[in-house]
């Protein structure tokens, strides 16, 4: 791995120099180019050139800006697999994979605001990843309604460096985060930069921003270092940072939920990709949910999903120590059920075989002290890892591969709670089968329905249904019910569990093209009174009716814009961040895929009726 002063290096040079508006191609043979061809085939190539794996083929990271791969490199998720590089061969792998010479990117002071804006939070903003407490993605004054949807045109546009991430709105500000680590609060009415921060790696989240009793609003997010930064939201200053897990692959991709003074931080691993290697010690990571004080970040308590301890269980075939029970990590937002005093968190897979109940999960935390009260598993022995063959039953396993493999179906969208029309609760959550859930929460999680919405698979992620007291809204992120077709709409009825309608996607030729061109449907819905919000990964967003699922409003993102801090933005696919409302504004981040769709994005759009 690059040095951490080697890594900073790299990114002071992208922060401090004016971009360019593209990279520059490499024509004719490059020494560099070459170089990296062979580092890419030697330490690369076996995940991303995989048929049918999860990783991105190179032919997609030919679509990036080299800055961006140098980044993965340095600071991002590739960060162990480029352990040992020199920083001229980091560059070189760069170059290779994009054919373009490294590029800089924004000026972060370009266009700043004349003033610092107001920060506040009412019933008006979107303050966090799912809206409320309960996660229900629902705003229901959103400024304008679903009869004027027609109307609805880009007002400006914000380049955003790097991979979109997911716009939250709480007075004048919006703030949005990167997978190149940079976070920015702009101003909601011109995009103009109130302030600018640089983290440490990635960031994957929505900020969440809760006011403190001293009345100060703090803005909250987690890096793939595991790190909780707290920032003044109306200056982007620092307040403080916690490391929440020392394990070396632990990361937060989930956002934080702030309630009552208490940040809420979902923990997840690296561990079912690092354990590939059959020389990784696999696995001693236990997925939590930790609570800090919001006015200090010490930890007041940490739940593991996992109530067993780790221990040694066999030596693999490659000789190396493996362990368990493992796995069960938390990909999103906790959910905070007040009335009954209790955390709500969706796990992941597991690692390794060992049985344990927490795998593909609902689990509830007692708010107070952190205690597991209850686990509802709608999946036992989903032990996965990445690039491990499915064998029989009978055979023998090599490396750290489970003998048994699951099928990958993490609970990876928020539980949703949500009160019904007749008073009663119920608790909604996605999982990556393309199955949705209903759950009981004064049942210990009982399961009320499970419906299908698509056929799922390994990395497709219903990454945030919607609901309103009727019903939940969920996108289909991979192939639909009917053979052939991709993506599509739901309304589940909440009580029952049936679906009222469904709606497949439509199948327009892509901005880009027909290389790549998909129309599934991966990122969490926003919701509206009258309608629902979904985009897909051929770059438009369509409004549908809440009623009949008829599409009420299809704008394709796929464009070119004069951005207001004086780049272009790039409009491209849309992928698992959402798209927020409020004070009559939608924001849409759009190019934001980081699968196989082509289209590179970087735009963040402010959507008002009639473009005022």
């Amino acid at each position: 791995m690059l040095t951490r002063l080697a890594s900073i290096s790299v990114m002071a040079l992208a922060l401090t120099m004016p971009m360019i508006a593209t990279a520059q191609s490499v024509n004719g043979p490059n020494p560099s180019a070459s170089a990296g061809n062979a580092i890419f085939a030697e330490r690369c190539s076996g995940c991303h050139d995989q048929a049918g794996g999860r990783a991105p083929p190179s032919s997609y990271l030919a679509t990036r800006m080299p800055s961006e791969i140098l980044y993965t490199l340095t600071n991002g998720e590739m960060r162990k697999q480029a352990a040992g590089l020199t920083e001229a061969q980091l560059r070189d792998v760069a170059i290779f994979l994009t054919g373009r010479v490294i590029d800089v990117q924004p000026d972060p002071a370009a266009n700043m605001c004349p003033d610092a804006g107001t920060v506040k939070i009412d019933g008006k903003q979107w303050a966090s990843w799912g809206h409320d407490i309960h996660n229900t993605r629902f705003e229901n004054e959103p400024g304008f309604t679903a009869a004027q949807l027609p109307r609805l045109k880009v007002k400006w546009s914000f380049a955003l460096p790097g991979l979109t991430g997911v716009p939250v709105v709480a007075g004048d500000h919006v703030f949005i985060s990167s997978r190149m680590g940079k976070v920015f609060s702009i101003s909601a009415e011109t995009g103009c930069t109130f302030w600018s921060y640089v983290a440490g790696s990635p960031v994957r989240n929505a900020i969440a921003i809760g006011a403190l009793p001293n009345g100060k609003h703090v803005a909250f997010f987690g890096d793939q270092n595991a790190i909780v930064h707290a920032l003044d939201a109306a200056t982007g200053k620092e307040l403080w940072n916690r490391q929440i897990d020392d394990y070396p692959g632990a990361r937060i991709v989930g956002s934080i939920t702030f309630y009552d003074g208490v940040v809420y931080a979902p923990v997840t691993s690296a561990d079912e990709v690092d354990a590939g290697d059959p020389s990784y010690p696999c696995c001693t990571f236990r997925g939590s949910v930790v609570a800090l004080s919001g006015a200090t970040g010490n930890v007041i308590w940490k739940g593991y999903t996992i109530q067993e301890p780790v221990k040694a269980t066999k030596v693999n075939d490659a000789g190396t120590q493996m362990f368990g029970p493992s796995g069960a990590g938390v990909w999103s937002a906790p959910t905070i059920d007040a009335k009954r005093g209790i955390v709500l968190v969706a796990t992941g897979d597991s690692y390794t075989a060992d049985a344990n109940d927490a795998s593909d999960a609902v689990i509830a935390f007692d708010i107070k002290s952190g205690k597991r009260l209850w686990a509802s598993q709608v999946l036992a022995g989903d032990a996965w890892i990445y690039l491990c063959p499915r064998k029989p039953p009978d055979a023998e396993t090599s490396g750290n591969c489970p003998k048994n493999m699951g099928p990958d179906f993490d609970i990876s969208s928020s539980p949703i709670l949500q009160t019904l029309q007749n008073g009663k609760d119920i608790v909604v959550a996605g999982s990556k089968s393309g199955i949705v859930y209903g759950f009981d929460p004064d049942a210990r999680g009982k399961v009320l329905w499970s419906v299908r919405v698509g056929q799922g698979g390994t990395g497709i992620q219903i990454w945030g249904p919607a609901t309103d007291r009727r019903r939940a809204y969920v996108a289909t992120p991979g192939a639909g019910l009917k053979p052939g077709t991709d993506g599509g709409m739901s309304g589940i009825d909440l009580v029952s569990g049936k679906v009222d309608w469904r709606t497949e996607s439509p199948t327009p030729l892509c901005g880009w093209g027909s290389l790549g061109c998909r129309h599934t449907q991966p990122g969490a819905v926003t919701l509206i009174p009258g309608a629902v919000f979904s985009g897909s990964l051929d770059g438009h967003l369509r409004a549908y009716d809440t009623a009949t699922g008829a599409i009420v409003w299809d704008f394709d993102t796929v464009a070119t814009y004069d951005a207001v801090n004086g780049v272009k933005a790039f409009g491209g696919n849309l992928d698992g961040a959402p798209q927020t409302v409020a004070g009559g504004t939608l924001f849409v981040n759009s190019g934001n895929s980081t699968l196989r769709s082509p289209r590179h994005g970087d735009a963040v759009l402010a959507i008002t009726l009639d473009g005022k």
